[in-house]
């Protein structure tokens, strides 16, 4: 299962060769015009409930803000309460939190639009950078994904958003209350219920922690997610949470 977003970006480099032989069009040109490190095309959203999977929360002198996203570059910080004031060009100290560590990042105000304050980290440590950067990949490909709009309910599917390479979420028509979602990627499909750990269709085995926190990421990027997915984002949290607990022996 580790391998399985490496295999989602073989398909998409795949896809890009087929382009390029078909519109002579330069690989290095499309890197170039849509490369992975420039901020608009890193940047990771946080779903409506806050910091999920590897997600930091985010401290201002000890309050949690709100976080709109985050790149390895900066964040984008909802400061609905003005605690950061509006002086752009502002040198202020965050503190991002994960559950095994904390780090102090010292960050600059670049922008204040309303309650909206793009932050941009001056001295960023490694750790959390390469932890940021590991979630790019499920990151950016969630954005890439669309609902299929069913007005004539053709679908048997009360909902169904599919990704750029195949990839693709069902909800079901509620035949019980206890099947809520398939999602199927690299010719996989896992099975996500209401009351039992999220599982692979074809082997029965429960998915693993790291794959969870990436399925996370992905359905948190999301564009314009509806309530289903909302949903569907807290019970999966509450599974990784689970998982994080049994590591640390204090599942009950």
């Amino acid at each position: 299962m580790k391998s399985l977003f490496r295999k989602l970006s073989d398909a998409i480099s795949t896809r890009i060769k087929g382009w390029e032989l078909q519109n002579n069009t330069s690989a290095q040109k499309l890197a170039t015009m849509n490369a992975l490190n420039r901020r608009k095309n890193t940047r990771i959203r946080y779903p409506h409930i806050g910091a999920v999977a590897d997600l930091p929360k985010v401290y201002y002198r000890g309050e949690e803000m709100i976080v709109s996203n985050v790149s390895t570059g900066g964040l984008l910080i909802i400061d609905d309460t003005e605690l950061l004031g509006n002086a752009v060009g502002s040198v202020i100290h965050l503190e991002l939190h994960w559950p095994d560590t904390k780090i102090s990042a010292q960050s600059r105000v670049v922008s204040a639009q309303l309650q909206r304050r793009h932050i941009q980290f001056v001295d960023f440590n490694a750790t959390a950078f390469v932890r940021i950067s590991k979630m790019i990949k499920p990151g950016f490909l969630g954005s890439r994904f669309h609902r299929v709009h069913d007005n004539n309910s053709m679908l048997d599917a009360d909902e169904l958003w599919v990704g750029p390479t195949g990839e693709s979420l069902l909800f079901p028509r509620q035949a019980s209350n206890s099947h809520l979602a398939n999602l199927t990627m690299a010719n996989q499909t896992l099975v996500i219920e209401k009351n039992n750990r999220p599982y692979w269709q074809d082997t029965n085995q429960v998915v693993d922690r790291h794959t969870l926190g990436d399925i996370l990421i992905l359905l948190s990027n999301f564009p314009e997610p509806t309530t289903l997915v909302k949903n569907l984002v807290e019970k999966l949290q509450l599974h990784y949470e689970l998982h994080d607990r049994k590591a640390t022996g204090t599942d009950a």
